[in-house]
């Protein structure tokens, strides 16, 4: 951590494929009876408002709750939700009270993907960088975003976890967010 810019880590934290799992059925990263089931209903740009199906893992969901209350990272959704996350998806699943990222990059098309500049501005802010979207991956292999995302993945004190986005968040994942936390 650097010492000019002292705190916990910053969490950014995607929702769909981390938080909420996409497999249609209950994935077996986590017991059968530790899946939570919701329906949230968000405004979704050009949409309007949106039923959304949620499942998500009790125990992610414990995990994201403790690393807030105990203020080892501080979490911000990272994710197309945006409002909905804090009014919608938070209230829903239990979860604490999460600000979003700030990323005014999310309502102007460019080619860059428009997650990475607010993780560039953590990580060059010399706050430790989790970030965590299931999307990581592919934008890897995108030429536009390549470079950036290496730089990323190379700098000191940052980890960018991709999750399988079936189950989202899986023991392992979390093993790997709690270690990455303890530094």
């Amino acid at each position: 951590m650097s010492t000019a810019h002292p705190g916990p880590p910053v969490w950014l934290l995607d929702i769909d494929g981390v938080v909420n799992a996409l497999a249609m059925g209950r994935p077996d990263a986590w017991p059968a009876d530790a899946w939570v089931q919701r329906v949230v209903c968000a405004e979704v740009p050009s949409q309007g408002l949106v039923n959304l199906p949620i499942m998500a893992a009790r125990p992610v969901l414990e995990f994201i709750a403790a690393v807030h209350e105990e203020r080892r990272a501080e979490i911000r959704w990272h994710s197309t939700w945006r409002a909905a996350a804090v009014t919608g998806l938070a209230p829903a699943l239990g979860l604490p009270p999460i600000p979003i990222s700030i990323a005014p990059e999310w309502a102007s098309p460019v080619p860059l993907w428009w997650k990475i500049p607010a993780a560039r501005r953590v990580a060059e802010s010399g706050r430790r960088l989790l970030w965590t979207d299931d999307q990581l991956e592919l934008f890897r292999g995108d030429p536009r975003n390549a470079a950036e995302l290496a730089a990323l993945d190379t700098r000191a004190g940052t980890l960018l976890l991709c999750p399988d986005p079936d189950p989202g968040l899986t023991p392992a994942d979390l093993d790997r967010i709690a270690a990455f936390l303890q530094l």
